[in-house]
């Protein structure tokens, strides 16, 4: 993560911002895992209103990684200036308009939660990591589990 060279007054805001923030809401279904999860969209309703009145906002870019990935940046900035960034590079599932809109949606939804704090998915404590047998799958940094046939691409930086 970078950040400004003081972040006091972006931490006090932001302090006031997780005091009162609620988890977003699971309301989109995901037909393949049979399972809900908090959209873009829903994410964004969770913060949008409480980060502008104690003086935040966000801003998200996107830029082509090496082999096959897309780098998903979000930066948190103070009205003060101060700022805080942080990076997730992500594959792609297809390399074709499709495939860079999944990512960079993806990427946007957990890039936000991660950076204000917002609770956005149900926590399995670390089942989806761990193989039903006890031994532990291998984690690509993207921090998604790999299955039994399924092959690590490439190395995925997180910043």
């Amino acid at each position: 993560m970078k950040k400004s060279e003081s972040i006091c007054d972006l931490a006090k805001a932001l302090t006031l911002v997780q005091a009162s923030l609620v988890p977003a809401k699971r309301d989109s279904t995901n037909p393949y895992y049979n399972s809900t999860y908090a959209d873009l969209t829903s994410v964004w309703e969770s913060c949008r209103e409480i980060l502008a009145k104690n003086g935040l906002c966000v801003i998200q870019g996107n830029s082509v990684g090496a082999e096959n990935t897309l780098i998903v940046e979000t930066i948190l900035i103070h009205e003060s200036g101060q700022w805080i960034q942080s990076e997730l590079c992500l594959p792609l599932s297809k390399a074709d308009p499709q495939g860079v809109g999944s990512a960079m949606t993806y990427g946007r939804r957990y890039g936000l939660a991660a950076i204000v704090g917002i609770v956005a998915d149900a926590d399995d404590d670390g089942n989806a990591a761990s193989a039903k047998n006890g031994n532990v799958r291998p984690i690509v940094p993207n921090g998604r589990p790999v299955g039994v046939n399924q092959a690590i691409r490439s190395p995925v930086n997180v910043r």
